[in-house]
């Protein structure tokens, strides 16, 4: 007889309640499932071996799963939230990238891949699970622990805020889809009641990079018809040798020596500069 006909007897009913109670977003390791249900490891591992081989878990990765619902089948299940499964598969790490600027607005873009900042080892940065597809990037272990959680639902996920998505993008403008993601994204910050330019050099400051304060600082003056404090503190803090608007596009273009900058993209019409 097959598990949707007959369904789970009582006690499996009940360790599956107190499994998905007890998860994150229905999600369980090996080891929280230990002490949710009270038994050695040794006894944890078996316990979720004969749930998985009846149906009612998905194998994540090793040690990971996902509690199904009971009407749900054995097979092509899916995640609610991916940003909750990207925090137990990644970890540790943040949502950052074009997944945070859509949370925050600062784009319309709609991106299939949710973008993952890892300090982790990861060996393909593009991967899908549970029909959730992520992009993965490495960074160091404190830039990844400088950003805060915000309530996801029920849970607390890392997400870059506005400044330190638009910091982690000056940085690498392949982090939004490029250079012209990026432009949109700061004038529709630039826009908003929440423009801050002094907390939006602070977060460029955390992620130490030069050229991200050459681009803002170029940017700011382009595009924004910014002056003043905000385009004076980027040029105090130009970084020597040349680099690419757009990293990813051909060409150099016309260098900016204001800047230090390979100007290789019409910031008008999009494309890159020979």
């Amino acid at each position: 007889m097959t598990k949707e006909a007959a369904g789970p007897n009582r006690d499996v009913k009940e360790r599956l309640r107190r499994l998905a109670k007890g998860s994150q977003g229905h999600l369980v390791t090996t080891r929280r499932a230990a002490e949710i249900l009270g038994l050695e490891p040794r006894a944890a591992h078996l316990a979720l071996g004969r749930l998985l081989k009846a149906g009612w878990l998905e194998r994540v990765k090793r040690g990971l799963f996902l509690i199904l619902p009971l009407e749900a089948d054995r097979k092509g299940a899916a995640i609610e939230d991916p940003w909750i499964l990207a925090r137990e598969l990644f970890k540790p790490c943040y949502i950052g990238g074009w997944s945070a600027a859509e949370h925050w607005g600062l784009t319309e873009q709609i991106f299939r891949e949710t973008f993952v900042v890892t300090s982790a080892y990861v060996r393909s940065s593009t991967q899908s699970h549970l029909g959730a597809a992520f992009h993965l990037v490495r960074a160091r272990s404190p830039r990844v622990a400088s950003v805060s959680t915000l309530w996801r639902g029920q849970e607390r996920i890392a997400v870059s805020d506005r400044e330190r998505t638009l910091a982690d993008a000056l940085a690498i403008p392949a982090w939004v889809g490029g250079v012209h993601h990026l432009i949109d994204m700061l004038r529709s910050y630039r826009s908003s009641p929440e423009w801050q330019p002094s907390r939006l050099l602070a977060r460029v400051g955390e992620v130490s990079s030069g050229a991200a304060f050459r681009r803002l600082g170029y940017l700011a003056e382009a595009v924004l018809g910014e002056r003043g404090a905000l385009v004076e503190a980027c040029l105090a803090r130009r970084t020597t040798g040349n680099v690419r608007l757009e990293p990813g596009a051909k060409g150099k273009g016309k260098l900016s020596t204001r800047w230090r900058l390979w100007i290789n993209v019409d910031l008008l019409q999009g494309g890159s500069l020979s």
